[in-house]
């Protein structure tokens, strides 16, 4: 039998798995897994799942609960059941419990398991000046670049203090802040830390297009108006041919503007990130995106493709004849002196990096593309990328169906009013909540890291919310430019 006691919050870990990454240092990631039981007003129970990494809650759903002899049932609507059963030891093997269908096996949370379920272990908030770690970013406290503490304390307390989780709650896992060219803020919750890689999800996008401006500098081969498939001879022949898919370019690609029938925001779309992922083992990605129908005329309409951005990554590729993983090392990486990071890599015959997003990074190193965009491409005075890339990346060029943003070469573009006055933003965002946020009019960035992957009402508040209170820093302090 179950003890009708079951409420309260329930544990349980493990490895987690990444097939086809490329990986200069492997990364050990693990992920947490928490079940919460607790008793509705009216005396019943409901569960939800909290799962850091990759939010598996989310699938899940909060659920009713029954007590049947040794097993537990966990309802809700258009799910299937998941089924616990109670184990001789006092622990519970609950099944289904998210997309793969995986079985795992609980045991009552303890101390050190609570790290990965609470922010923090504090309450309250005491402001840290960042270590030097040796990676190349100057350190400072946040009052010698000119910013106030108090905004910032309310806006780590109030990560802190949020521990009555439910399933929709916030879950940033980590702010990181640089102003005038110097890290003034790197705090993690959640059990995240520093030399942890963290999924950016379609972040990532904005590395792409910033690897695209270097391989035009590297190679003087092609630009922005290149048509598509006159840098990809090995793709000449293609379905669904028509005059339409051979004007589109390079920057069509970059603008989400290519016309090819590829929308993530629809799932009927053919070209939808979901669908061509699903396809067969053996299918050449690039190819199956060039394959598609058209639905426009190339930089008519907008839609937000990530098969498009990573075709990107065939372009580059094939001009620089590098492979994308090294390029990106050597022209990125290494000279920006980034720890640990790990890039997925698309299954044969592609075999290459996936540049439509979900790599991993440091957030300390991601946010080193926000100093980049700063600094008109330059990293503490080293060319990584041509100036004159930097400004047309930032220049408005589309606005994708469905995105509210203005867009960029892979950049989301927008205004936030904070207190009265408005700031231009620059924006790198990926799914549950990760987000590179630069203002350029107070030289300043933000790196957020976070889990509420699927859900958009929930991260969606978190760029202007965290805005606003480093805004609010750096105007209360009177200091705007970097001195």
């Amino acid at each position: 039998m179950i003890d009708a006691a079951l409420t309260g919050v329930w544990a349980a870990s493990r490895p987690a798995v990444f097939d086809a990454r490329w990986v200069p240092a492997a990364p050990a990631i693990t992920e947490h897994f928490f079940l919460v039981v607790s008793k509705r007003a009216d005396g019943s129970l409901e569960a939800f799942i909290r799962n850091p990494e990759h939010n598996a809650g989310a699938f899940f759903r909060t659920r009713s609960v029954t007590i049947d002899g040794s097993r537990i049932i966990l309802t809700a609507p258009k799910r299937d059941d998941a089924v616990g059963v109670g184990n001789a030891d006092g622990t519970l093997t609950l099944s289904k419990i998210d997309e793969g269908g995986r079985d795992i096996r609980f045991h009552r949370a303890s101390e050190s398991d609570l790290r990965w379920f609470y922010p923090s272990a504090a309450t309250s908030w005491t402001y840290q000046h960042p270590p030097n770690t040796g990676d190349g970013w100057r350190t400072a406290t946040l009052r010698s670049v000119g910013m106030s503490e108090a905004p910032i304390a309310s806006l780590i307390d109030a990560v802190v203090q949020s521990r009555a989780p439910s399933l929709k709650s916030p879950y940033v896992h980590s702010i990181a802040i640089e102003r005038h060219g110097s890290l003034v803020l790197d705090q993690y919750f959640y059990g995240f830390s520093a030399d942890q890689p963290h999924d950016v999800r379609s972040a990532g996008k904005s590395v792409t297009t910033l690897m695209v401006g270097r391989a035009i500098a590297d190679t003087r081969a092609f630009s922005p108006a290149s048509p598509v498939l006159s840098v990809l001879p090995q793709y000449s022949s293609v379905e669904n041919d028509d005059s339409r898919k051979r004007q589109m370019t390079v920057a069509n690609l970059m603008t989400m503007a290519s016309g090819l029938a590829c929308d993530d925001n629809d799932d009927s779309s053919p070209g939808n990130e979901d669908t061509m992922q699903s396809r067969p083992a053996g299918t050449d990605w690039y190819r199956y995106t060039l394959d598609l129908p058209m639905l426009s005329n190339p930089g008519t309409r907008a839609l937000y493709c990530s098969a498009g951005i990573n075709l990107l990554g065939a372009i580059v590729q094939t001009e620089t004849r590098v492979s994308l993983d090294r390029y990106f090392d050597d022209r990125f990486a290494a000279p920006m002196q980034f720890g640990r990071y790990a890039m997925w890599l698309m299954p044969p015959p592609a075999g290459a990096a996936y540049m439509g997003g979900g790599d991993y990074f440091r957030p300390r190193d991601f946010l080193k593309f926000g100093e980049l965009i700063l600094r008109k491409g330059r990293w503490y005075g080293r060319r990584i990328v041509d100036e004159t890339w930097i400004a047309q990346s930032v220049r408005p060029r589309t606005a994708p169906k469905g995105e509210g943003d203005l867009y960029g070469y892979g950049w989301h573009l927008l205004s936030i009013l904070v207190d009265g006055q408005r700031y231009d933003v620059i924006n790198a965002g990926g799914n549950g909540g990760q987000l590179l946020i630069v203002v350029p009019k107070l030289d300043v960035a933000i790196m957020v890291t976070a889990g509420n992957y699927n859900q958009f009402p929930v991260w969606r508040r978190f760029l202007p919310d965290v805005t606003a209170a480093v805004v609010r820093s750096c105007v209360q302090s009177g200091v705007s430019r970097r001195s």
